[in-house]
């Protein structure tokens, strides 16, 4: 079997992140040649044009759909979010790490629901804070909306500017163009006045 097959069948069928580690252990091969595998079959992915492309990751390697693709055939997906939880997701991704309680005051009783499917999916997570719990969005949010990974000053940065590219809310952008005149309200309701 052709090892560099074998490499991007792993990384097909492992859905997210693999470490150099879980490659090495796959091919009993040293970092090096890994690491030769995996630029050869990223340029063979560059060169044919395809919508998917590996990535490089924080010492890890995924095969994902390329951002302007993933933008435009996520309504396809099996895991598409209806606009409400969406807006809910909006206020976590902009104001991480936000409180749960503040999120359930500005989205109301419904954010419980909305963090449960949320956290479900994997694409937020909470710790315990106080008498409530901190939200966070995870690599997985990032993969999701073709975001590159990092701290979370740097996500909301990427946010912000794809949000400004497409001209777009922060709302709007999340929910890939499901019309919605007043989707933004809840974070502008989070914001200080100051800054309104």
């Amino acid at each position: 079997m052709d090892e560099k097959s074998l490499l991007e069948a792993a990384l097909f069928s492992a859905g997210g992140p693999v470490s150099e580690q879980q490659l090495k252990g796959l091919l009993s091969r040293s970092s090096t040649y890994i690491n030769s595998l995996v630029e050869k079959l990223m340029e063979e992915y560059r060169q044919r044009g395809s919508p998917i492309e590996v990535v490089r990751l924080e010492g890890k390697y995924s095969m994902q759909l390329k951002p302007e693709y993933a933008e435009r055939v996520m309504a396809l997906s099996p895991g598409e979010l209806k606009p409400p939880v969406l807006r809910t997701l909006s206020v976590i991704a902009y104001y991480q790490p936000i409180q749960q309680s503040d999120l359930v005051e500005v989205r109301g009783q419904a954010a419980y629901e909305h963090v449960a499917l949320l956290l479900e999916k994997g694409l937020i997570q909470k710790k315990r804070a106080g008498r409530s719990y901190e939200l966070t969005t995870t690599d997985k949010f990032c993969d999701y909306f073709g975001l590159s990974r990092g701290d979370v000053e740097s996500i909301k940065a990427q946010i912000k500017n794809k949000a400004k590219l497409k001209k777009e809310s922060l709302s709007r952008w999340l929910e890939s163009k499901v019309p919605d005149m007043d989707a933004f309200d809840a974070v502008r309701k989070l914001m200080p006045v100051g800054k309104r």
